[in-house]
């Protein structure tokens, strides 16, 4: 008998952890909300609403931006754009300080073999995601030849605390509808 259990032991201990490490791992999966690939995202200045690819392929965020002009004032560099996209019903402006500039990778068939990046203006803008503001990098760049005006890339979705699930979309549609 006295061997039986000392062969329990360390299969009791064995389960006792995999049942704590499964309940810790559940806790965490369930904190986090899961959303769609397509998700509508607020313009907080305008209150203009556009839809969002939530893209974990792609590190940073872009808008749809036209008529971009960097100029400087005191030593501080800004971009003036319009957000635009066949989507949106008006272009709507901007002028916002600009962040950094980001080198992003050309697409295969873009490049030549000296340059293989082009840089982008990158500028920190006030949005409503899942009815909650906050403030993210995008990078400028025309996307109207897209299906959606905005990309939110893996560091976007890690500030928003977003689980993507790539079989849903406009989940946040559908909590507001129910």
């Amino acid at each position: 008998m006295k061997s039986r259990k000392k062969h329990l032991y360390p299969l009791f201990t064995v389960l006792l952890g995999l049942s704590t490490f499964l309940l810790s791992t559940t806790a965490v999966k369930a904190s986090k909300p899961i959303y769609g690939y397509l998700e509508p995202v607020t313009l907080i200045t305008q209150q203009i609403t556009l839809t969002a690819k939530l893209d974990t392929g792609a590190e940073t965020a872009s808008i749809s931006a036209k008529n971009i002009l960097l100029y400087e004032i005191n030593g501080q560099e800004y971009a003036s754009f319009t957000v635009s996209h066949p989507e949106l019903e008006q272009p709507i402006h901007y002028n916002l300080p600009i962040v950094r500039h980001a080198r992003i990778k050309k697409r295969a068939g873009e490049h030549t073999q000296k340059n293989r990046h082009h840089s982008r203006p990158v500028v920190r803008i006030p949005i409503h995601f899942d009815g909650k503001p906050h403030h993210i990098m995008v990078n400028l760049t025309d996307r109207s030849h897209f299906s959606t005006p905005m990309l939110l890339g893996r560091k976007a979705l890690k500030k928003l605390n977003a689980v993507v699930d790539s079989t849903k979309k406009n989940t946040l549609l559908q909590k507001t509808d129910s």
